[in-house]
């Protein structure tokens, strides 16, 4: 199962299709909070997370989500303008799609950070 946090509903909605046609299961979040309580009720394989909302940013998100589970890959969405703010905040190795992507970028980065975390855990 994939999160989708994002505050702007038609772009978390977007997402969450390209999701199921290919073929992930997805929940969705608004906002931090509520993110943080689908994390806390049902973790899911990875966070599909945008870094600019009210309230939380992605970057507080993302250190509250480390807390919960700090093995939880989490791929930030982003326009160009916040990229340079995100990569100050969060480091060079943060995976970042930035919008507007592809299906084809999405699904990449996806299989690549699933197969990290399956990867990283013990048999």
């Amino acid at each position: 199962m994939i999160l989708v946090v994002d505050d702007d509903s038609s772009v978390r909605a977007t997402i969450a299709r390209a999701l199921a046609e290919l073929g992930y299961t997805v929940r969705e979040a608004a906002d931090g909070p509520t993110a943080l309580e689908l994390v806390r009720e049902r973790a899911p394989s990875l966070i599909i997370l945008d870094y600019v909302m009210p309230g939380m940013d992605g970057s507080e998100v993302a250190r509250e989500v480390a807390a919960i589970d700090p093995e939880l890959p989490i791929i930030f969405s982003t326009g160009h303008a916040a990229l340079r703010a995100l990569r100050a905040a969060a480091g060079d190795e943060v995976r970042v799609l930035e919008k507007p992507f592809t299906l084809d970028e999405l699904d990449e980065l996806l299989r690549e950070r699933l197969a990290e975390r399956r990867r990283a855990r013990p048999a």
